[in-house]
């Protein structure tokens, strides 16, 4: 499997398909950053911009990393893909693109998070005490860190889960393919029943008499992301199987 998760990384990077969602993770996540808030409500909104930068950073996990699930799962030629499944099996291959997909988009999630941390408005107290000092500022709300990488992990199985829904092998026409990405990206951050809806939903900060409290997302989001995206994988690695079964020898 390792070997496998190294070709697929290889033919991801040489495709140069990881450029788009990398770009587009960065501008999303820079858009959503906000700006300090002035006067003495600024030690109540240092842990309020901080929740906020994360879970922004969360919610744009869905589309980025569906789209790099897509280009993934569309990145190898047949004639590779043909070679790899009779090598190694079309289930393992299958997975290993999913691995590879999933495994970008972890990178993609914790260089947000470290944005977020640099730039919230507790670790901007202390512009000219160099990276450790800030870093250590923004730590001043584990609560709310720790719950912002909670809802993050869940938007990433949920973004894995809808990449993998409605790209090939479970629906191969490329047009219907991309029409129903979106379609199910939107449905993800908006329907109620999604565990990304539900975890940022909870997600955020209580204000209370003297301090911020974290929202913690709630384990059944991300039980559910987790059942969501065994279920889609299984049927995704099932449908590859029987996609080279079918194939003329």
């Amino acid at each position: 499997m390792i070997a496998l998760l190294r070709y697929q990384t290889a033919i991801l990077l040489r495709s140069h398909r990881w450029i788009f969602p990398l770009i587009a993770y960065g501008l999303l996540v820079a858009a959503g950053a906000t700006s300090p808030a002035p006067g003495s409500a600024l030690l109540a909104a240092q842990s309020t911009q901080l929740a906020q930068g994360l879970d922004w950073s969360a919610a744009m996990l869905v589309p980025v990393v569906a789209f790099l699930t897509r280009s993934m799962l569309t990145a190898e030629p047949d004639a590779a893909r043909a070679c790899v499944a009779a090598a190694t099996g079309p289930g393992r291959a299958q997975l290993a693109a999913l691995l590879t997909a999933l495994g970008g988009g972890l990178l993609l999630g914790v260089a947000g998070a470290c944005f977020d941390v640099l730039t919230a408005e507790s670790a901007a107290d202390h512009p000219g005490s160099g990276v450790t000092n800030k870093v250590g500022a923004a730590f001043g709300h584990p609560e709310i860190l720790a719950a912002g990488l909670v809802t993050a992990l869940v938007c990433l199985l949920v973004g894995s889960a809808v990449g993998t829904l409605c790209n090939p092998p479970l629906l191969r026409h490329p047009g219907a393919a991309m029409l129903a990405t979106w379609a199910a990206v939107i449905l993800a951050l908006a329907a109620g029943v999604s565990p990304a809806r539900a975890a940022l939903r909870h997600a955020g900060v209580t204000p209370t008499a003297q301090s911020q409290q974290a929202q913690w997302p709630g384990l059944v989001p991300l039980l559910g992301a987790a059942c969501l995206l065994a279920i889609v994988w299984t049927a995704s690695v099932l449908a590859a199987a029987r996609r080279e079964k079918s194939l003329p020898s």
